[in-house]
Parts: C-alpha cells; structure tokens; sequence
C-alpha cells in the first residue's frame, strides 16, 4: 500500500506524466512513471504487507476483516504523511462505515478525509499512489523469484507459470503463500480429497482379509472422529476427535491422547 503527500498546486504534473490507475498500464509503462512520480511529489509512504497478516486478517485476528487491516494501514500511512487533506481509495462501496472505522486510527482528526470506491481512476495523485505499490509490489516478486531461483511468472492466477509453480511447490515454498488464498485452499482441498480416496482404495484391498475394520472405523465416525490430512508420507489416514488416530501404511495404529481417551478408543477397536 502507497500514500503520496503533494502540494496541490503541484498535482497538474501528475496529469501532465499521464499518470493513471497502475491496472491500466503495462509493466514498462509504470517503471518509467516510478521515479518520475518521486521527483513530483513532497513525500511518500510505502508498507509492504505480508502473508501472514492477511492470513490473520481473514482470520478475524484482533477484530480484523481484510477491509479493516487495509483501513487501519491508509490510517498508518496518513498519520506518517501528515495531510490536510486525504483522498482514499475505499475497498468497497459501503463508504460510511469503511469512514467510521477507519477514523477512529486517525490521529488529526481535523484532516479532511475524501473516501471514494475505486479513487484511482478519478484522481492523479491516488493513481500515482497506486503506481508506486504496484512497482513495489512487482520488485518484491523479483526478489522472491531470485531467492528461490525460480521464474514463477508474475504471481496471478492468470499467468500459467503462477498455476504451475503453485500445484507443484505448495508444499515446499508453502511459506510464500497467504493460506487464505483461495487457490491454495483449493490446492489444500484437492490433495484432502486425494488421501481420502486413497483410503478408501486402502480399505478397499484389506476389506477381504479383516470385514470387521469398515465397522470399527464407522464407529469411530459415530463418536466425533472426523477425517484430517495425514502429515507425512507414512501415514495411510488420520483421524481427530478426542485422541488423534493414526493409522501408517505399514500397518501400525498409534493412539494418542488422554489415557482414558486412548482406553475408550482401544474398547471401539478392540
């Protein structure tokens, strides 16, 4: 997120660079326009947010929703910068209730705050800002890309090289993912419901040598027990509810919990 403090007087430069909202241009185009908009205006404020912050946003952490940390960070910036005045770009339409939140982090409150959905494309200088958290944001991938040493193209959905790199290093590279993400809790999903297939096929081929184990698994079903991600490679399923239940490809069933948890779960298997 970008903010950009400028002299009034000074915002028909912005105009005169052509600067508009940064969707609207190609790479190149904002690169040329980054240290342009710097030489214009009298001072500017970039943060970067990172994965786990979303994460904890979505997650309602300390009150939060995505809509609140990004107000509570335009707050962040304007506080820095200073402004008489403040033009903010709102992340959704519902304005007086975006404005209520977002002013009670607002130290001066004597600044004059103009909030309006989709303000880049109507203000130089909220174009401008935008611009500058792009770039920002685009230098940021590079930079991941170079540390792991791997072209994951430019880190949308929309780019195949994205796609790619996520069904195949989600895993690996799984702290460069925001788990909020909706592409990678469908990843998540996908490879649940792979272990739960694969378990039914494991069920499937041992069901002849013992007909009891489908029972004794329903049963635990019925207690509460529900079917979670095995977490290594060795583990056939496993199974939450008031003791963890793993059952390994080699055969073994480890119990672990409370003791007279584990005694009540040896009794259903027994």
């Amino acid at each position: 997120m970008c903010g950009i403090l400028i002299e009034e007087k000074e915002e028909e430069k912005l105009r005169k660079i052509e600067v508009k909202d940064s969707k609207l241009l190609t790479p190149k185009q904002r690169e040329n326009l980054f240290g342009k908009i710097k030489k214009i205006v009298k001072d500017y404020k970039i943060i970067v947010i990172s994965p786990e912050e979303i994460d904890k946003a979505v997650n309602g952490h300390d009150g939060l929703n995505l809509n609140r940390l990004e107000a509570r960070k335009s707050a962040e910036i304007i506080n820095e910068l200073s402004p008489e005045k403040a033009i903010i770009d709102t992340p959704s339409n519902n304005i007086e209730t975006y404005r209520k939140y977002l002013i009670k982090f607002i130290k001066n409150k004597n600044t004059n705050l103009i909030l309006e959905h989709k303000a880049d494309f109507n203000y130089p200088i909220v174009s401008a800002a935008s611009i500058l958290a792009k770039v920002t944001r685009d230098n940021e991938i590079e930079r991941i890309k170079k540390q792991i040493r791997m072209d994951f193209g430019s880190g949308y959905m929309a780019d195949p090289k994205t796609v790619s790199f996520l069904e195949n290093y989600y895993e690996k590279y799984s702290y460069l993912f925001r788990k909020s993400w909706l592409p990678y809790q469908d990843i998540l999903n996908k490879k649940f419901q792979k272990k739960l297939e694969d378990f039914s096929q494991f069920i499937e081929k041992i069901e002849d040598k013992d007909e009891k184990i489908i029972d004794k698994l329903k049963k635990l079903e019925d207690f509460g027990y529900k079917f979670v991600p095995a977490s290594t490679e060795h583990e056939h399923v496993r199974l939450k509810g008031p003791c963890t239940i793993t059952l390994y490809k080699s055969g073994k069933l480890l119990i672990q919990g409370r003791e007279e948890d584990k005694k009540e779960v040896e009794k259903m298997l027994s």
